[in-house]
């Protein structure tokens, strides 16, 4: 199943409530998210799966349509554990995946997870910039200008920081190259008009935000979104969200949705969309199956974005 064909599944059930909007399959599949390729890639009417090996241990993540029976997704989990006896899933807490594992003996590790937020933009906040800061397009900013913004966001060391971890000063730069930004605009779904940097005075990149609109279910999906350091608190990761939902209210956009950690070892993003009005429908749970997993939930995908 090629990138446009799982776009299109996840596209076909998409509810606020389900744990994939199109958005996060379009910037997995760009290659951008930092992730290495996975070591197996499944799928089947209406799922599809990817799995990575740690050691005698599998990790996986997938889409799985709600409309699936239950004879479906026994199949389909089937197909996961033949490549991950031993492994785990993310999955929303009370989905009818989830449900199928645990009837098959899989088990909830606790730790990190995330949550699905939503919120409309009949009415969005009024959030002005600080003096001499201001908001262009990607593609006025220039592609030079939006590839520092995400490095400078998402270096590794930063993210470090961010999670509470001793920072070395040896941490590599992001991976985050022009390459890749050239490969992202290449994903159907991208729209320039929802790739927004915050440009500081000085005329350097201080803050972006990307947005996906998914025109079926006329909703829009943040990932990723980013401040430089050196700029942080002064309002613009806020100031650049708002200006992406207003943007994607002009394309048609009702809802906006976004998916940040829950647990408190990484509270900032979800401190971010409180602030905007973002409320949680749903949860993430990981479930494990064959033995007991005590890797972090980050474990494949690192900080390096």
């Amino acid at each position: 199943m090629d990138l446009d064909a799982r776009i299109a599944l996840v596209t076909r059930t998409w509810v606020p409530t389900q744990q994939l909007h199109a958005g996060n399959v379009a910037w997995h599949g760009s290659g951008c998210d930092g992730a290495p390729p996975a070591d197996a890639t499944l799928d089947g009417d209406g799922w599809f799966a990817e799995v990575w090996h740690h050691d005698d241990e599998g990790e996986a993540e997938g889409h799985f349509s709600p409309d699936l029976s239950p004879d479906e997704r026994r199949r389909a989990f089937d197909g996961i554990r033949s490549h991950a006896p031993r492994g785990s899933i993310s999955l929303v807490t009370d989905s009818p995946m989830a449900d199928t594992l645990r009837a098959a003996g899989a088990h909830d590790l606790g730790g990190p997870f995330f949550l699905l937020q939503h919120r409309g933009l009949d009415q969005l906040p009024s959030l002005p910039l600080l003096p001499g800061y201001s908001i262009l397009a990607a593609e006025e900013a220039g592609e030079h200008a939006r590839v520092d913004a995400h490095r400078r966001a998402w270096a590794p060391a930063r993210i470090k920081d961010l999670l509470g971890l001793p920072v070395t000063g040896d941490e590599p730069h992001s991976g985050f190259t022009l390459d890749k930004y050239e490969a992202m605009k290449a994903v159907t779904l991208y729209r320039p008009e929802l790739d927004l940097v915050v440009m500081a005075p000085d005329g350097s990149p201080a803050a972006f935000a990307l947005g996906w609109y998914d025109d079926r279910s006329r909703s829009v999906l943040f990932e990723p979104v980013g401040t430089s350091p050196e700029h942080a608190r002064r309002g613009l990761s806020q100031a650049v969200c708002v200006a992406v939902m207003t943007k994607a209210r002009e394309l048609g956009a009702t809802q906006a949705v976004v998916g940040p950690r829950g647990d408190d070892a990484y509270p900032a993003p979800r401190r971010l969309y409180r602030t905007l009005g973002f409320a949680t429908l749903a949860r993430t749970c990981t479930l494990a199956w064959g033995a007991d997993q005590r890797r972090d939930l980050g474990s494949r995908s690192g900080a390096d974005v």
